[in-house]
């Protein structure tokens, strides 16, 4: 994924920061190598200490992005009740001054999935979350549900049906607009039928992956919440069809192993969901130092929409 935001330099962080950093860690930072992708205009950085070690860091401010602190606070959250044989980093630690946040994790060599998905990096990913949806359940005492934590996401369509702005009804695609109806009634069984005791990560992209030699390993994991065991892949399956049309996610679908057996209707429901969350999140004006946000929402709406209109005709 190209670059999306400018991201912090080490150089650009505050003195005392990188003084409790150099105080933890016993080294000062000789080398940065700054991460490209995704959609936080902080600190991501691979760092080379002085004593050869490297790490991972990530670090923000509310000046830079109001809302990304909250973000890391629930991440630290995460990753401290984060199961061993979960495919992700170790934190290392982590700093919260109430205005600066932020993370240092193991560094990971390895590289992100190429762009088109190349079919046997998907198919690593693929058995990757096979496993981690069973080796994750059940999901840590305390972790927040899917029903919770996505219930205002997953109302777009219902706000929408009951007058809350006729303004983004007119900017919806010419299908959803003439069928809100229907996918307002898919959308309210979306909390049922996502519902599970397995730890799902809830923001998968290619560039919240790192593919090692050994492994797949998955990062960023604020949005992690209890939710049924096939709800990562559906809601991966979106940006790989964005940006690899030779992919039909449908045919990914139907040979995941935990989507034997779930019932259409429950698919359809998260779906629709799906697309109601981004199709109207990029209507909002672009947060600061994200420009490219939005244009990525519409084009995972859109791509959810063509999917979900390609299930629904077979069934009609």
């Amino acid at each position: 994924m190209a670059n999306s935001a400018h991201r912090l330099s080490w150089g650009e962080l505050p003195d005392h920061l990188t003084t409790a950093f150099s105080d933890v860690f016993g080294a000062p930072v000789v080398d940065e190598q700054r991460q490209v992708g995704g959609f936080s205009p902080g600190l991501a950085s691979r760092l080379g200490l002085a004593d050869g070690r490297r790490v991972f860091a990530k670090a923000i401010h509310s000046g830079r992005d109001s809302h990304a602190p909250g973000l890391y606070r629930r991440e630290i959250q995460v990753n401290q009740t984060l199961p061993l044989q979960a495919p992700a980093p170790r934190l290392r630690w982590s700093f919260d001054d109430g205005d600066w946040v932020m993370l240092v994790f193991d560094d990971v060599t390895g590289h992100t999935p190429a762009q088109p998905w190349q079919h046997h990096e998907l198919e690593r990913v693929v058995a990757t979350l096979t496993g981690m949806a069973d080796a994750l359940t059940p999901a840590p005492v305390g972790t927040v549900p899917a029903s919770e934590d996505l219930a205002v996401a997953y109302s777009s369509w219902r706000r929408l049906s009951a007058g809350e702005s006729a303004a983004r009804v007119e900017a919806l695609p010419t299908w959803a607009r003439e069928n809100l109806g229907l996918l307002t009634d898919l959308e309210k069984d979306w909390a049922t039928a996502a519902a599970g005791d397995t730890l799902a990560h809830t923001d998968l992209r290619a560039d919240n992956m790192l593919i090692t030699r050994e492994r797949v390993v998955l990062v960023d994991w604020p949005y992690a919440v209890a939710a049924a065991p096939w709800l990562d892949l559906l809601m991966l399956l979106p940006s790989v069809a964005v940006s690899s049309p030779q992919v039909n996610p449908e045919q990914v679908w139907r040979h995941y192993l935990h989507a034997c057996g779930v019932e259409e209707g429950a698919v359809n429901a998260v779906l629709a969901a799906l697309a109601g969350d981004y199709l109207t999140q990029c209507q909002r004006p672009a947060p600061p130092n994200i420009p490219a946000l939005r244009a990525h929402q519409h084009a995972k709406g859109e791509a959810v929409l063509q999917w979900l209109r390609a299930r629904l005709k077979v069934q009609l």
